[in-house]
């Protein structure tokens, strides 16, 4: 039987084994050889969220109170996959299913495991793409869809807060954007040293100066036109909103902050009179592009991947480091534990 890896809580995992269904006539069954996990968004899952604690109504577009003397279940949390994209070859392809050929490569949305099967739209061909390329696009996709959000363009000046996968991501496609000056922010040396190799002017440590400042001065006083925020920490939402010249643009990409005494509303954003954009085009959640009907989900995601193709873009060395699937269950927890260590982790199978 193919195996995944699974876990509670984030702090241990484990293999288990599954059955996958008989495909229907429009599946494809893909053996997977390399996949990775987004950090940012499972930690999100695995420490719960907004709604764990009320009730969405997609019709008012609110969180309300749940309804009285419901509670959430008791016990442990039951286990759940890990993992965000994979890469791998058909193996076998349905009665009805003409968009892939066995033997074909290909990537798509997916858990850490060793086979998977989805219907064949759900499924993207690999081609030129690096493995590392094609576990990026999605994180490159929501970095895609910030910058669009925050209408860089040609001679802006920019920063960027937090320096994941998305917010590297997000340097590079802004510097595509033609923004004229980039700079990075994030305590993390591996992270800052990415940026600043690829399409960071300066990366900034906030713990070991006043980043912000920093970037006042490295723009004459004024400040960059554009600020993105991807860490979902409250003091990089501040800084992010410091740095901004006057009336400029704040993107705010991440879930978060839960945390928030490190924001200051009272402050520059009072006096500066910047505007802060969320982010996040999802269809999933009704949300469509700013552009839409002209820029749908699908058509920036495709987008996404040109970049990829058109090598404005890379996954190379964000991948880092890069695991075998038997030695990734005793490797994940610590290495999530230790972001110094990582940027966006990858499992070879």
């Amino acid at each position: 039987m193919p195996r995944e890896i699974v876990t509670r809580d984030g702090s241990a995992f484990r293999f288990r084994e599954y059955d996958l269904p008989p495909l229907t006539p429009k599946q494809v069954r893909v053996q997977v050889q390399f996949a990775a996990p987004k950090h940012g968004t499972e930690l999100h899952g695995l420490t719960g969220s907004a709604f764990d604690r009320k009730v969405w109504n997609p019709e008012l577009r609110m969180f309300l109170p749940r309804p009285e003397g419901e509670t959430p279940p008791a016990g442990p949390p039951p286990e759940r996959g890990i993992g965000n994209m994979v890469v791998g070859t058909v193996t076998e392809v349905g009665s009805e299913a003409t968009r892939w050929k066995v033997g074909d490569r290909v990537f798509g949305y997916g858990a850490i495991r060793e086979t998977h099967q989805a219907e064949e739209e759900r499924w993207y061909r690999l081609g030129d793409l690096s493995e590392s390329d094609a576990v990026c696009v999605d994180p490159a996709h929501v970095a895609f869809v910030a910058v669009r959000d925050g209408s860089i363009r040609i001679g802006d000046t920019v920063a960027v807060y937090g320096l994941g996968a998305i917010g590297l991501l997000a340097v590079q496609i802004a510097r595509a954007s033609g923004a004229r000056k980039v700079f990075a922010v994030d305590p993390l040396a591996i992270r800052r040293e990415y940026a600043e190799a690829h399409g960071a002017d300066r990366a900034f440590d906030p713990l070991a100066c006043d980043a912000a400042l920093e970037i006042k001065r490295a723009t004459g006083g004024a400040g960059v036109d554009v600020s993105i925020e991807t860490s979902g920490n409250g003091r990089a939402l501040h800084d992010a909103i410091r740095c901004i010249r006057q009336c400029g643009v704040i993107v705010h990409v991440p879930w978060g902050p839960k945390d928030c005494s490190a924001l200051h509303l009272d402050e520059e954003f009072h006096l500066n009179r910047p505007t802060i954009v969320g982010s996040q085009a999802w269809a999933g959640w009704g949300n469509p592009d700013r552009s839409y009907p002209l820029w749908t989900h699908e058509r920036a995601f495709e987008a996404t991947i040109e970049l990829f193709r058109a090598g404005l873009t890379t996954g190379e060395g964000i991948v880092t480091p890069i695991l075998t699937f038997e030695e990734a269950p005793a490797a994940l927890a610590d290495l999530l534990a230790h972001p110094e260590r990582t940027i966006k982790i990858g499992v070879r199978l």
